[in-house]
C-alpha cells in the first residue's frame, strides 16, 4: 500500500488555495472550493501510483525526481512534483498549468 506524505510547505498552499480561489471568484463559497481542493488531494492519492511518473526538469528538481498530472477539468491541470521510494510518495510540491513554473513541466523554458 502506498503512503502519500505532503510537506508542510505543500499543507500550507493547500490551505491557501482555498481561499484564494473563494477570493478570486472561481467559487461562489468557500466550501465549494475548498472541495475542490479536497479532489484534488484525494486523485492524488488514489491515482499517483498509477500515474505515469516523469523525470522533472532541472529547474524544478530540488522538490523532487518525479512529477505526475492531473486534470481537474478541461482547462486546469495540476502537476504534483515528489520523491518515491519503497512505496513512500513525498509530495513536495504542487503547481497548475496557469501558473508561470509550471512552464517548465510543459517545455517552454
Amino acid at each position: 500500500m502506498e503512503k502519500i506524505i505532503y510537506s508542510d510547505e505543500v499543507k500550507v498552499y493547500l490551505d491557501k488555495l482555498v481561499v484564494i480561489l473563494f477570493n478570486k471568484e472561481y467559487f461562489g463559497y468557500k466550501v465549494t472550493a475548498q472541495e475542490y481542493v479536497d479532489r484534488i488531494t484525494h486523485d492524488i492519492e488514489r491515482h499517483i501510483d498509477i500515474k505515469k511518473h516523469k523525470p522533472t526538469p532541472p529547474g524544478l528538481r530540488k522538490y523532487g525526481k518525479y512529477y505526475a498530472s492531473f486534470h481537474a477539468n478541461k482547462r486546469t491541470t495540476w502537476y504534483v512534483i515528489f520523491n518515491k521510494r519503497d512505496g513512500l510518495y513525498n509530495i513536495n510540491y504542487i503547481t497548475n498549468n496557469h501558473v508561470g513554473k509550471a512552464a517548465e513541466l510543459l517545455g517552454f523554458r
